[in-house]
């Protein structure tokens, strides 16, 4: 479920610090990452009928994590005048990180990633890092680039998050293929949020001439069709069978009626991104559930990045409200 981190006003210095090359990483949007490579590991170990309770978990999540980081960084190069019009994501577009050492720190996290799965993890789980770092590529560099293509940028996004993550965790704790569609729920999920954050970034897209499924469908019929997409996670939780998909995405669906039923005609980034961020916290709650020590490790990488942004920037994000 990819997140805007919303429009930052720049007070800083151009020279780079040891954190930035911590938070180039994106923690905040990582939160989903973690959160259903986790409820990957805990469909695919209840239906093999093992524990998810072993340090195969953790070797996984590092290498998955060091992967899907690596792509976010590509995704902030590629990307980089389009932040600058959105006026976000500016520790490469304003210079603070160079492009070099950007693509420096995207070589390291991938051969980390790799390294680790090729000497700690099932055979299988390498086949889905190779996909999601094709995927990634795919998304953000030409001549491919599915982040300015309606539909396919919605569609990457519920594959990649949806199911090559999703996979990832079953992988690491399941030795068998068989059971899968127990998932399906969680791309739609995904494609709803990310739909979201396309509309919040219509008018720096437009700017930058790139044609996002936010930009064709506008505001309103955006919003419609993010809800339809929560609202078929919910039958697809149901027809599979998955209580946890189901709830999660049951108390999500109402926070994308606000912005359906808003007097107000044109909204506010903040507005649109409220049913996004709201059900990135039902999942990541849902994971919670399960992993005990999950939501207290949330709470920390929050505050970390709130202290970092607040000493760094002199801003306050993620914002409280």
């Amino acid at each position: 479920m990819g997140q805007g981190i919303g429009k930052l006003s720049l007070t800083t210095e151009k020279k780079s610090l040891p954190p930035d090359y911590i938070f180039l990483l994106r923690p905040i949007i990582l939160i989903p990452v973690w959160t259903f490579f986790l409820l990957g590991a805990y469909h695919g170990a209840d239906i093999a009928g093992k524990s998810t309770g072993n340090h195969l978990l953790l070797y996984g999540i590092l290498s998955f994590t060091a992967l899907l980081g690596a792509v976010y960084i590509i995704n902030q190069i590629t990307d980089k005048e389009t932040d600058l019009a959105n006026n976000k994501l500016f520790l490469i577009p304003r210079g603070i990180i160079k492009v070099k050492a950007a693509w420096t720190e995207t070589f390291i996290l991938i051969l980390v990633s790799f390294i680790t799965a090729a000497l700690l993890l099932p055979g299988r789980f390498i086949i889905i890092l190779i996909l999601s770092l094709m995927l990634g590529l795919a998304y953000s560099i030409e001549p491919l680039r599915f982040k300015r293509r309606p539909v396919l940028d919605i569609a990457s996004n519920a594959l990649g998050s949806g199911i090559l993550n999703t996979l990832a965790g079953w992988m690491v704790v399941s030795g068998r293929i068989e059971g899968w569609e127990i998932l399906l729920p969680y791309p739609l999920a995904v494609a709803s949020v990310h739909l979201i954050t396309t509309i919040a970034d219509t008018e720096g897209d437009r700017k930058s001439k790139l044609k996002t499924s936010g930009v064709i469908l506008e505001q309103r019929a955006g919003v419609i069709i993010s809800l339809i997409l929560m609202a078929l996670s919910v039958a697809a939780a149901i027809i599979v069978e998955n209580k946890t998909a189901m709830y999660a995405s049951l108390f999500s669906l109402p926070f994308f009626l606000f912005p359906l039923f808003s007097k107000i005609k044109a909204l506010s980034e903040k507005r649109i991104l409220l049913p996004a961020k709201i059900s990135t916290l039902i999942f990541s709650i849902a994971a919670g559930v399960i992993f005990k020590l999950y939501i207290p490790y949330l709470a920390a990488v929050l505050l970390i990045t709130r202290v970092y942004y607040k000493l760094r920037f002199q801003i306050s994000y993620p914002a409280l409200k």
